[in-house]
């Protein structure tokens, strides 16, 4: 259930203890949920859940595995992420909301949720078909010679250079999916929720992210950049991701010049007007291929996609790209 590469950080006395406190907090926040909704299915799940938990052995239950599991599922990713993102940008969108009227719990809020839990569960099957484009590529073009000259860049500059590698495949990958019929619909998904905030960057189709993770990894990963750099864009483009899509009017001044800001991302969700900012770093590539939007001082009136036809629920959203062919 941990990821592969947190799962030795564990000290195995101290998880015993945060999972006496989940399964406590498991049962008090259910019979919570009993007492205070008129519908009782979600208390009563949480109840069974938990007592399910202490049958099969709560936290008494042996751990003498050593070795590494053949697949993981990514629990403490989410809780970690869930934990990390909810205390920083929860506040700060109640301290300087851009809708106020869109809080924490606005519409749409379950079906962003189950996003972010999918997407980082599933983290390893994820991993591996976004990786697997530049991995045969990688076999067909062994270029040593160009990794060598990349990896002996000083670290900052290997960052940036990623960045831009990234950010001119992402343009054109992004704006392919707005242009091109079949495509359209699998990312109209992300573009459905009609609030912005943290947690609405999640909504994307998973064929959203395995097409566009793997064709910006292709040139990434023939550049050859050191572990570390990959690393450090990896963690930029997370946060840049997320932050992007904050209910926050927050001004940068000249920054948002240089770099993708909230209010410039918010104009790409625009419902009008359509296909522009499809950088996700750099803002001048829009300048230099004509779709820059981000008029002084202005955020959108409305973001989400016109006559909207896409179902709110999630499991109908994972199916609705299959059976519609048209913008």
């Amino acid at each position: 259930m941990t990821t592969s590469e947190l799962r030795s950080s564990y000290p195995v006395e101290f998880m015993r203890g945060l999972l006496v406190l989940a399964i406590i907090a498991g049962f008090f926040f259910s019979a919570l949920n009993i007492l205070l909704r008129p519908s009782k299915k979600l208390g009563l799940a949480g109840i069974g859940f938990a007592t399910l938990a202490i049958i099969l052995g709560g936290t008494g239950v042996n751990v003498d595995y050593d070795g590494d599991a053949p697949i993981h599922v990514g629990l403490d990713w989410l809780v970690l992420n869930v934990v990390l993102l909810s205390l920083v940008f929860v506040p700060l969108e109640r301290l300087f909301p851009l809708r106020p009227e869109h809080g924490t719990f606005r519409a749409g809020w379950t079906t962003d949720g189950l996003y972010f839990i999918v997407s980082h569960v599933l983290v390893e099957l994820l991993t591996f078909f976004t990786l697997l484009p530049a991995t045969i590529v990688s076999q067909a073009w062994q270029a040593d010679t160009m990794s060598a000259q990349v990896k002996s860049m000083p670290l900052i500059a290997q960052v940036l250079l990623i960045m831009l590698v990234a950010d001119l495949t992402q343009y054109w990958v992004h704006r392919s999916f707005h242009r091109i019929g079949f495509a359209w619909p699998f990312h109209a998904i992300h573009h459905s929720s009609r609030a912005m905030d943290w947690l609405a960057g999640s909504r994307l189709h998973v064929v959203d992210i395995v097409v566009t993770r793997a064709l910006i990894l292709v040139p990434v990963l023939l550049f050859g950049f050191s572990e570390a750099a990959l690393y450090i864009w990896l963690a930029i483009v997370a946060a840049q991701a997320t932050f992007n899509h904050v209910n926050m009017r927050i001004r940068l001044g000249w920054l948002e010049q240089l770099l993708v800001t909230p209010r410039f991302h918010h104009w790409h969700h625009a419902v009008r007007p359509i296909d522009k900012n499809f950088a996700v770093h750099f803002p001048w590539i829009d300048r230099l291929f004509g779709t820059f939007y981000l008029p002084a001082d202005a955020w959108p009136e409305n973001v989400g996609i016109h006559n909207d036809p896409i179902p709110e629920e999630f499991g109908r959203q994972l199916l609705w790209p299959f059976h519609r062919k048209t913008r």
